[in-house]
């Protein structure tokens, strides 16, 4: 055990002698773990080098840009300076623009000219119509034609649109009649409807007083109330039957 000891003692000896002289050896040497400045200042300075080539380069490249962009505006401005019938061309297209305002002013007036005759010759028309409309009788909405109309004489067409006023809607039955129409309904071999100058309705409304307004009616020549209440109108002599 003493042996063992002294052998132990003798080891841990040892490693502090080591460990003295390696402590030692770095304080002379005077080495420092921890950067220097110097190594520092040298980094700083090469980033600072960077970053200044860096601003150098795009402020050339912009100069070059700015440089052709003028050069190119300046080359359009020459070519417009060397077209002289640049100005022409904007005189000829004043001139046409003139000319369009004027060819449209000249079409407004005479289109409202055109608007003026057209409304005067409606407006006769107009007055023509309501003319023969009184006439004739041919507006009445209260005539229901289940019969030819159109070769009724107009002072029948009268007759019948003042009874439609007076006393009601007027049906029209038979007007226009072909010679076999008339022998199966039993008319005369010289009946009116023959010529169509003749025509047979009825009223549906107050009829009261019908007859004497029919028979005392100066454009009415014959006239006869039938029992199935028809009513006959013709533009033949004063008569009845």
């Amino acid at each position: 055990m003493t042996i063992f000891s002294n052998a132990a003692r003798t080891g841990v000896f040892a490693l502090l002698c080591l460990v003295l002289t390696a402590c030692n050896q770095t304080a002379v040497s005077g080495y420092d773990p921890k950067p220097s400045k110097s190594v520092t200042d040298q980094r700083k300075a090469k980033i600072e080098a960077s970053r200044e080539r860096a601003r150098k380069a795009k402020a050339k490249r912009q100069k070059e840009f700015l440089a052709k962009r003028e050069a190119a505006r300046a080359e359009k401005r020459k070519s417009r300076a060397k077209r002289p019938s640049s100005r022409k061309k904007v005189a000829k297209k004043a001139k046409r623009k003139t000319i369009r305002k004027a060819a449209k002013k000249s079409n407004r007036r005479t289109t409202r000219k055109t608007r003026k005759v057209a409304k005067k010759s409606v407006s006769k028309k107009k007055r023509v119509k309501k003319k023969t409309a009184a006439f004739v009788g041919g507006r009445s909405r209260g005539i229901v034609k289940n019969a030819p109309w159109g070769c009724v004489p107009g002072r029948l067409k009268r007759v019948l649109d003042q009874v439609s006023r007076k006393y009601g809607r007027v049906i029209v039955n038979s007007t226009a009649r072909s010679s076999r129409r008339n022998r199966m309904v039993g008319g005369k071999k010289r009946s009116y409807h023959l010529r169509c100058q003749a025509v047979d309705f009825r009223v549906k409304g107050n009829n009261r007083g019908l007859s004497r307004f029919l028979r005392n009616h100066p454009s009415v020549g014959g006239f006869k109330r039938y029992a199935s209440g028809f009513y006959h109108i013709d533009t033949g002599p004063r008569r009845t039957w």
